[in-house]
């Protein structure tokens, strides 16, 4: 099991990805990182026992919880809106062919876009969402899927809420 990740102070570095997860209402999530007991989050985590797409079931130190989109978006203050599955190619395709419509053409390998090729600041966007949100560990490679969160950020800030992506659902 990878042990990260464990602070912020890499996303506070960076002042202008700061400000775009501050207006996506996303920072709360981020600085939740800071001080918790890795023991406990490592049990809690591999104890995870998922039953469907959106629900799980959680048993650790005689203590058993119920995981659900709800509680998700409760305990982490991120929005429900739309479910997207890592699955859904073609609309990741859409949305990073979008993403590069003005820039310069991305490099591209069979598993995605590498992430040198994607301009600042939403080359580190991309790092945060795949490290705290897809919890990927292939930090090179930004995939489609990454593009749709990638894209909302970038011009979706006014979208209603019902009509966003639900980050709370890539956390279950």
């Amino acid at each position: 099991m990878r042990k990260d990740p464990t602070n912020s102070t890499r996303l506070h570095a960076h002042p202008q990805v700061v400000d775009i997860f501050t207006r996506a209402n996303w920072m709360n999530f981020f600085e939740k990182f800071q001080g918790f007991n890795e023991e406990i989050a490592q049990e809690f985590s591999l104890s995870m026992v998922p039953y469907t797409r959106t629900h799980a079931n959680v048993t650790t130190r005689g203590f058993s919880m119920e995981i659900t989109l709800e509680f998700i978006s409760r305990f982490t203050t991120l929005p429900l809106g739309l479910s997207l599955s890592k699955d859904e190619k073609p609309i990741g395709q859409d949305a990073k062919k979008k993403f590069f419509q003005n820039n310069k053409t991305p490099v591209e390998d069979k598993n995605g876009i590498r992430r040198a090729s994607i301009p600042y600041p939403w080359d580190e966007v991309s790092y945060q969402i795949i490290k705290y949100i897809s919890c990927e560990g292939r930090y090179n490679i930004v995939d489609g899927y990454h593009f749709r969160i990638l894209q909302e950020l970038r011009y979706g800030m006014d979208t209603l809420a019902p009509q966003k992506l639900s980050i709370p659902y890539f956390l279950l």
